[in-house]
């Protein structure tokens, strides 16, 4: 059975069954996230002091975040910037050097300067099975927030709120939970099942509530993303 059979087969599982996923993030009737776990998130923001946003990460790598591409917010006078360590505090900014986006499509990576303090990664998938979501916003709260959200299925043409970023329709899976959503400011959180990211969170209904949250497969850039954190792999 190929691997993308497997994954499909554990959607259904999930989606069928008691199975749940954990999203970390700002959510909306989430809880705080256990300050021993999760220590890879990352903060990523876009400010000119007064006004700007904030997305989530998750380190991969000593020196690369896999965050959603809309994140990126070069507009004049607005500084991106990232940190870890947030959870459980008090964290480290650490310098973008580099970002790359797959071809349009709302994945990004971050290359960071490396950290003055110990970082955690998080595992990448093992392409055989799959799923968690974090991110901070404005008004943010003191804890990193986690929440359990159901697989759905995802409608067809998804199309992302105020973005020019793809969703393709086979690189998406969705999630909903009642009374559980995401908020502008969750996005680029991780999506992960058994301590592996499978997922980032790229966005939800324009209100809350609205409709289900939407993540990319990360099994589907996997390629992609092991070109740049190991570049010289099997060369």
């Amino acid at each position: 059975m190929t691997a993308m059979a497997h994954l499909k087969f554990l959607l259904l599982l999930l989606w069928v069954g008691n199975a749940v996923l954990d999203l970390h993030k700002r959510i909306f009737n989430g809880y705080d996230c256990e300050g021993t776990k999760h220590l890879y998130h990352v903060k990523i923001t876009a400010t000119n002091g007064t006004h700007g946003s904030r997305c989530g990460g998750s380190l991969i790598h000593s020196e690369w975040v896999l965050t959603a591409a809309h994140c990126w917010n070069d507009q004049p006078g607005l500084i991106m910037s990232a940190y870890v360590g947030i959870h459980p505090g008090p964290g480290s900014r650490v310098t973008i050097r580099d970002h790359q986006i797959f071809k349009d499509h709302d994945i990004m990576l971050l290359k960071i300067s490396l950290a003055s303090i110990r970082t955690y990664l998080v595992q990448l998938p093992d392409l055989a099975f799959v799923l968690f979501l974090f991110s901070l916003v404005p008004h943010e709260p003191p804890h990193l927030q986690c929440a359990k959200m159901r697989v759905v299925n995802c409608e067809l043409n998804l199309i992302p709120c105020d973005s020019p970023f793809l969703w393709p329709n086979g690189n998406t899976m969705c999630h909903e939970q009642a009374g559980v959503d995401t908020c502008p400011g969750d996005s680029g959180g991780g999506v992960l099942f058994n301590n592996m990211i499978y997922g980032v969170h790229v966005g939800g209904g324009k209100c809350v509530c609205s409709s289900s949250a939407v993540s990319l497969k990360v099994c589907s850039y996997i390629g992609w993303i092991n070109n740049f954190i190991t570049p010289n792999n099997g060369k």
